[in-house]
């Protein structure tokens, strides 16, 4: 794999057999991803605290559908993100076998893959049971409960980020995919990290650079599957 750079003091990654299959995986992951992240978008629901047991069937029985799709599209996003996270960690392992930043990258993608999970168990809660079966007291316990996922998605950004930007540093540095790829991937991955800072100080900066790294994890996976896709068919 070749890309054009500067200076002669890094010789270019040329990934054997495995790597060049991982490339494949990885795009089909990326693409994966892409397609069912438009399904992981929860409903809109009363708030906490200002609705009654009966309220919140109602607003379950109205999103069931989405609900249903959300829980689906989770348990294959866990999967598409374990498969993505392996593919990538294996192309940094031929170029780097002991950089810091493929442990990052399966870190971040390990962490992911542990949130993403944890918002689908929240969001099969309205999917399997009865809920005309399963008293008040539950129902609003889980409710309470579900609105954890609201915070998850938050934390959510930052793990993206930490896992979009330590493959791009590791990528750029070993010269695995082009370099404007390398490049995006950085500062869509310091605008998210940079969102945390809106904790401490709540700020609109904050807010677009939190939006960033959520849309830029959209944009970062479609972007490298047609790169990945790009390189295999040229070989």
């Amino acid at each position: 794999m070749s890309t054009t750079t500067t200076g002669t003091d890094v010789e270019p990654v040329t990934p054997q057999a495995p790597a060049r299959a991982g490339l494949g995986v990885a795009a089909g992951a990326s693409l994966a991803l892409f397609a069912l992240m438009f399904g992981t978008w929860t409903p809109e629901s009363p708030e906490v605290g200002w609705t009654d047991a009966a309220g919140i069937r109602a607003w379950a029985a109205d999103a069931a559908s989405t609900l249903q799709l959300n829980a689906f599209a989770g348990v294959l996003s866990v999967v598409a993100l374990l498969v993505l996270t392996a593919a990538l960690a294996n192309l940094l392992r031929q170029a780097a076998p002991n950089s810091v930043l493929g442990g990052l990258t399966l870190l971040g993608g390990g962490l992911l893959a542990a949130i993403n999970t944890s918002v689908t168990g929240l969001t099969l809660l309205w999917v399997l049971p009865d809920l005309a079966a399963v008293d008040d007291a539950t129902v609003q316990t889980w409710y309470a409960t579900a609105h954890v996922g609201q915070m998850l998605g938050e934390i959510a950004v930052v793990v993206q980020s930490l896992l979009m930007g330590a493959f791009s540093l590791a990528a750029l540095r070993g010269r695995i995919v082009a370099r404007w790829l390398c490049w995006l991937g950085i500062v869509l991955a310091v605008a998210g990290l940079s969102s945390v800072a809106g904790v401490v100080v709540p700020s609109p900066v904050f807010q677009t650079t939190w939006l960033v790294g959520l849309y830029g994890w959209v944009l970062w996976p479609l972007l490298a599957s047609i790169t990945f896709a790009v390189r295999l068919r040229r070989r």
